[in-house]
């Protein structure tokens, strides 16, 4: 009897870990479409849809601990996407992903690369490589984007180092 316990308990745990399993790869697989669809968004210039993927109270840190709302995330998207010519290139490598229950962190590295045109009127290759921490959220309408820390950054003009401002 003992040991009939023992097994059905055994049984149940496993099939609740098996559960929790299955729920965070869903998640991970959910989360991992939002950073596709942030690329496609950003070569876009699509400003609506990246907003929409942001969760009410969104904030952004720059590595220098300056803290930006989602309102002024917008106003900077928008000027940032007018200057640009094209986006050349834009990648996210997903180097860490730790789901709990309806937060997950992740930690990512992302690049991007555009032409476009300085104050002078010349054109300009500018390449930002950034490694971030992001706070995602699940909410009714999917996983949002609660929070994203800038940790590390450097910019490359022409193909040439920026110092660190």
């Amino acid at each position: 009897m003992r040991n009939s316990m023992l097994f059905t308990l055994s049984l149940v745990l496993a099939v609740m870990l098996v559960g929790v399993a299955s729920a965070d790869r869903r998640a991970e697989r959910q989360i991992r479409a939002e950073y596709d669809k942030t690329i496609r968004y950003t070569k876009q210039k699509n400003v609506d849809g990246l907003l929409n993927q942001m969760a009410s109270g969104f904030l952004y840190k720059t590595r220098d601990g300056q803290v930006l709302n989602k309102q002024m995330i917008e106003m900077v998207m928008r000027q940032e996407f007018a200057r640009y010519r094209s986006i050349d290139k834009r990648t996210t490598t997903i180097k860490k992903m730790e789901i709990k229950g309806d937060t997950a962190r992740v930690t990512t590295v992302e690049r991007i690369a555009v032409t476009l045109v300085d104050p002078q009127g010349k054109l300009r290759k500018v390449e930002n490589r950034s490694t971030t921490r992001d706070t995602w959220v699940r909410t009714p309408q999917g996983w949002k984007v609660k929070m994203t820390e800038i940790l590390d950054e450097e910019t490359f003009i022409d193909g040439k180092r920026q110092p660190v401002s």
